[in-house]
């Protein structure tokens, strides 16, 4: 453990248990500073003051005071559910047969459509190809610096990929140079960076800060002014180019801001024949862990004679369950075994997608598949949290974590002409991840080291899909030659 990065905490400890004498601390930059308080910055004061709540001494304190104080015992720091989690009542087995909207038809996109159907012909398996995680990972083992250096890194790629892709090699003319951020120049410059906060609470036209790379910028940031520009979207965490001039006051005056470009797009696919498949996301458990409403499921994917594979999106134990926060008589994992046991008595292709909200699953995103003991049924498949699902040739991109609610809690835009919806599944292609929002939301812990080579988006899905708490859609992004479309978290009460 002598090489085992630390980070200011475990110092503390060390050295309180070790010697008295005091050690210097690590040197800490600009980027170090800034990634402290990234935190706090996108915070509500009730958010802070939550966590405020459940820190017995802050880290200031111990710094300024480890010297004169008694030995302290080591914390143990393990990830742990929040102990304020939102309880969610469960229906009950009769109100769920009772409903009134049972197979009602929420959203419809009419496309092309085969004049040839067979009702008799027998379901042909389709050829399913996963790419995800193979095994679980460590996590929480990330030291602040090697945390900043994966966030630098990506800022780097965008610098060198906005230069390749509006560079023209055959003309000096329009080569486009960056220009460091905080170096102040009379001329019209251009600027790469990632979109931040610079206070507490939401983001808005008068916080917008520009945070640079530690290869070009040094890390440093400048305050941005986008009252002349015509229309924008932005959120925390994004990355754009900015042209513009600086002003007297220190700030950036933004005069084009210009989205990173698309990811390739995939090689031409041609499905031969019909392709149908089901999506259905949880949570699936009625009032004391009923299963009629996941049977009932289960079997109309299995009557229907359409349908060739199904595709579940966590929570599959929902830590928001009433059911669930309650449970005493079995285990997490039993409660999940019995659904495996009833998926394996239906015969249909299913492919199972984790959740951050699987309370018998890791928590920190992105999600490596689940472990079965008994993995020998290939009639079931185990996807990571994203996952890229290949069926017969059509690329499909499938996450459980709510993004787009997220997204829209935190993006502000002016003058756009795009539907929402579609504006937000473009951030997430534009941005080559399935999950762009830095600091993420409260309710998502990631590991960035992890997210940047499984959550990447390499090239554009056929298809992405994505359960969300927002209203269900479903788009076909004809100037993309992309479809998106969200699936209803609560799709299953009809």
């Amino acid at each position: 453990m002598e090489n085992f990065d630390m980070d200011a905490d475990d110092n503390i400890e060390q050295e309180n248990t070790v010697s008295p004498v005091k050690k210097p601390m690590q040197p800490s930059g600009i980027a170090m500073d800034a990634l402290a308080g990234l935190l706090d910055s996108y915070s509500t004061t009730d958010m802070i003051n939550s966590r405020r709540a459940a820190t017995a001494i802050p880290l200031q304190i111990q710094q300024s005071s480890y010297s004169s104080t008694a030995k302290m015992a080591p914390t143990v720091r393990t990830p742990v559910r929040s102990a304020t989690i939102i309880q969610a009542s469960t229906p009950n087995a009769a109100a769920f047969h009772a409903r009134s909207n049972k197979a009602e038809v929420v959203v419809e996109h009419i496309g092309n459509q085969s004049n040839n159907k067979n009702t008799n012909e027998t379901k042909k398996a389709p050829v399913i190809q996963l790419k995800s995680l193979v095994k679980p990972y460590k996590s929480m083992y990330q030291t602040m610096y090697k945390r900043a250096n994966v966030l630098n890194n990506q800022i780097e790629e965008f610098e060198d990929l906005f230069l390749s892709t509006l560079n023209d090699k055959e003309s000096e003319k329009s080569q486009v140079l960056l220009y460091p951020i905080g170096n102040s120049v009379q001329d019209e410059v251009h600027l790469v960076g990632r979109v931040v906060c610079d206070s507490a609470g939401q983001l808005n036209g008068q916080s917008i800060v520009l945070e640079g790379s530690s290869r070009t910028s040094k890390c440093n940031r400048v305050r941005l002014d986008v009252s002349s520009l015509p229309s924008y979207s932005l959120f925390p965490g994004q990355i754009v180019l900015v042209s513009g001039i600086y002003t007297n006051d220190g700030c950036f005056h933004a005069k084009q801001l210009t989205d990173p470009p698309l990811i390739p797009r995939p090689t031409e696919t041609k499905v031969k024949t019909d392709l149908n498949f089901m999506i259905a996301s949880g949570p699936f458990l009625l009032a004391n862990g009923n299963l009629s409403a996941f049977e009932e499921l289960l079997r109309r994917a299995e009557e229907d004679p359409s349908v060739q594979s199904l595709i579940l999106l966590g929570p599959f134990i929902d830590e928001r369950s009433s059911y669930v926060q309650n449970l005493q008589d079995k285990t997490y994992e039993q409660v999940f075994q019995d659904l495996i046991e009833k998926i394996k008595s239906f015969r249909i292709k299913t492919i199972l997608i984790p959740s951050l909200r699987d309370i018998h699953h890791d928590l920190i995103y992105p999600l490596s598949p689940f472990t079965i003991n008994d993995n020998k049924d290939l009639a079931i498949l185990y996807g990571c949290e994203p996952s890229f699902v290949s069926i017969d040739g059509l690329q499909c991109a499938i996450t459980s974590t709510d993004i787009l609610c997220h997204l829209s809690s935190e993006e502000i835009s002016l003058n756009q002409t795009t539907e929402r919806m579609c504006r937000l599944i473009r951030h997430l292609f534009q941005q080559h991840t399935f999950y762009p929002l830095i600091p993420p939301n409260e309710s998502v812990s990631i590991e960035y080291e992890q997210a940047m080579q499984y959550a990447k988006i390499d090239s554009l899905p056929h298809l992405f899909i994505t359960s969300s708490d927002l209203r269900p859609f479903i788009k076909s992004i004809v100037i993309h030659l992309i479809r998106s479309c969200s699936h209803w978290q609560n799709n299953r009460r009809s």
